[in-house]
């Protein structure tokens, strides 16, 4: 890793230029956010890989993708610090706090029920970590599904499903809860945790996905972790900060992830941590933690 200055930040990425103007972003394709539709055609183009190269594992695949997207050096962020990094670090370094944001939380034997996982790259990495736990992922992208069932459907410990966070009941998290109490004497849970990465960027808004939909399930799990793009945590006192509120409201990326969880009944938040990793320096994921109360 090399410390880059906030200066050259637009050496190596297009945003400061965009949000301050310097650039005719308005016109480009993707501006105001991506929906469903774009990450299901990036889904299909790594089935389509997977399918022609069967001896790749989840890392090939994500390796490829990362390769085609971009070439190295690149820009991140950890904790407000700015770093150039090759490619493959950069991708070191999210799956880092991937691990990281659930440690002490998994003993063995828990379920993690990740929302929104894509093809589930994520559960992957996680199922290396926790050997003793396993992994449910859900998408609405069709492709994403399709491509986590190639690439895990011999894994005994991870499973791919379908999912929309804007369905009003949650059918593979509660699937995971009603397997975790029929386990349970007492026909309790207290071994499957709620987790988000990078999922709930995209919608304009998560107040009444958190709390009206999620909200109901917190009583039932043991925890719930998000690894997100939390604008609330954004400085308004630093030009890194503006920048980064800045990139928030240009692309329509909700900004009421943080006041939603603290507002949504039978939840506790237990820490909140600002620019955990920053794939893109001006769109870091924080990591949040809660318990239900």
């Amino acid at each position: 890793m090399r410390e880059l200055s906030l200066n050259d930040l637009p050496k190596h990425s297009p945003w400061p230029g965009r949000l301050l103007g310097g650039d005719d972003w308005d016109d480009q394709p993707g501006h105001g956010g991506v929906g469903v539709e774009a990450y299901d055609e990036v889904y299909a183009n790594l089935l389509a890989m997977a399918r022609e190269n069967p001896d790749a594992d989840f890392r090939d695949i994500q390796q490829s993708a990362n390769h085609y997207a971009e070439e190295s050096p690149v820009a991140v962020s950890r904790a407000e610090d700015l770093f150039l990094v090759d490619v493959d670090e950069k991708q070191e370094l999210q799956d880092e706090a991937t691990v990281a944001s659930l440690a002490g939380l998994l003993d063995g034997g828990e379920t993690v029920v990740s929302l929104g996982c894509g093809w589930g790259y994520e559960l992957g990495v996680l199922a290396e970590a926790y050997p003793d736990c396993e992994f449910v992922g859900g998408d609405p992208a069709e492709s994403g599904v399709a491509l986590g069932r190639e690439l895990f459907g011999d894994h005994d410990r991870i499973r791919v499903g379908e999912f929309d966070f804007r369905d009003d009941e949650w059918t593979l998290l509660e699937e995971a809860l009603e397997a975790s109490e029929s386990d349970d004497e007492e026909g309790k849970s207290d071994d499957v945790v709620l987790f988000t990465q990078g999922s709930l960027t995209a919608l304009p808004s998560v107040r009444d996905v958190v709390t009206e939909t999620l909200a109901k399930y917190a009583d039932r799990v043991k925890a719930g972790v998000h690894l997100e793009h939390v604008r609330e945590l954004h400085p308004e006192e630093t030009l890194l900060g503006l920048l980064r509120r800045r990139y928030t409201d240009t692309r329509n990326y909700n900004d009421d992830l943080l006041a939603s969880l603290q507002t949504a009944a039978g939840i506790e938040i237990a820490t909140a941590t600002y620019d955990v990793v920053g794939g893109n320096p001006l769109h870091p994921l924080s990591e949040i933690r809660w318990e239900p109360v």
